[in-house]
């Protein structure tokens, strides 16, 4: 009798271990379901018919720039495919931003390399530095390989491990792209040798550094990646250039595009503004006016230089610095045109 109880009751904990494993399952089945739906994206493209030519052959027809992203990244061009799933540690950008920082310096196989660095004097006589991934090489040596420039966001170099990663998938790519990493002027160690600052809209020093590898390398295809506030210099400078632009094909990952939107963000009075982003971007940004303290400013600016020193929040520093040596209005101009 006492066994076939312990039977029953063995069997009926089996079954609502199972029963309670197959609820598990399907709760786990959904939620994730909920969380691929939320990953979906919106795309915006150009109409297939508009869509650039890239080549025209016999066999193939014409063959446009949504051909080819539709047959190799369909995500790019069809709604339905459209996704983009991170990580699941990492599903929002605070925590991004954090794991990219606690890698900030890390060495691996997939991002160990070394530069060979270039110095590029500015028509101002600012300094930008070229870090160039595995060599700069002569147009000799080149030929006609297509080289990629890189733009990093704020405070950045090409010394981040997510550039270095970028930097070494392209170079060991099918194609070989040879690299090089645009340091904006006050940056990865590069001698500051003007006063005036880079900004979000500044894009001269971008423009004469393109020009200066397209003189250099007359025969290659230039291709632009830009990070955050790098990607919006490299959308501003496009939009400038218009159909004088050289670049053969341009990439832009977390753009704010609108500068406005993204201050007001970043300057509000929160936990995670006021001990994590405005510590880390204005300490970059200290740091580099620090060290331009032995060059002198134009006194006609009317820099309150006290004010320069204290400020503690980015919006202190740009109203007083950025938009009083850019010569704008007031902080509203410099957003709009930035």
């Amino acid at each position: 009798m006492f066994d076939l109880l312990n039977t029953a009751t063995s069997s009926l904990s089996i079954a609502s271990a199972a029963a309670a494993a197959a609820a598990l399952s399907v709760a786990g089945y959904l939620r994730y379901k909920q969380y691929i739906d939320q990953c979906r994206i919106t795309v915006i493209t150009s109409d297939p018919k508009t869509s650039v030519i890239l080549r025209q052959t016999d066999k193939e027809g014409v063959v446009t720039l949504h051909d080819i992203l539709h047959r190799k990244c369909p995500s790019l061009t069809d709604a339905q495919q459209a996704y983009m799933i991170p990580t699941p540690y990492l599903g929002t950008g605070l925590l991004q931003t954090i794991y990219a920082t606690l890698r900030i310096r890390q060495r691996d196989q997939i991002s160990d390399i070394k530069y060979e660095r270039e110095l590029l004097v500015m028509e101002d006589a600012a300094t930008v530095s070229l870090d160039w991934y595995p060599g700069i090489g002569s147009c000799q040596e080149a030929g006609d390989q297509p080289i990629v420039m890189i733009m990093s966001g704020v405070g950045g170099s090409s010394h981040e491990h997510h550039i270095r990663v970028v930097v070494k998938a392209l170079a060991l790519s099918l194609l070989r792209f040879r690299v090089v990493v645009v340091n904006h002027r006050g940056t990865a160690r590069t001698p500051i040798t003007s006063a005036t600052p880079y900004d979000s809209g500044f894009t001269e020093d971008f423009r004469t550094t393109v020009a200066h590898v397209r003189e250099r390398h007359p025969c290659s295809k230039l291709i632009a990646v830009g990070f955050s506030m790098g990607a919006n210099i490299l959308t501003k400078y496009i939009g400038e250039e218009g159909t004088s632009c050289v670049l053969s094909c341009a990439v832009t990952i977390c753009c704010p595009f609108d500068i406005a939107i993204s201050g007001a963000a970043l300057n509000e009075s929160n936990m995670l503004n006021n001990y994590v982003f405005q510590p880390a971007v204005m300490g970059a940004l200290m740091r580099a006016i620090k060290r331009a303290d032995h060059l002198c400013l134009n006194p006609a600016l009317g820099l309150d230089q006290e004010r320069i020193r204290n400020a503690k929040r980015l919006w202190e520093l740009e109203e007083e610095f950025m938009v009083k040596i850019r010569g704008y209005r007031d902080l509203e101009e410099y957003y709009v045109r930035s």
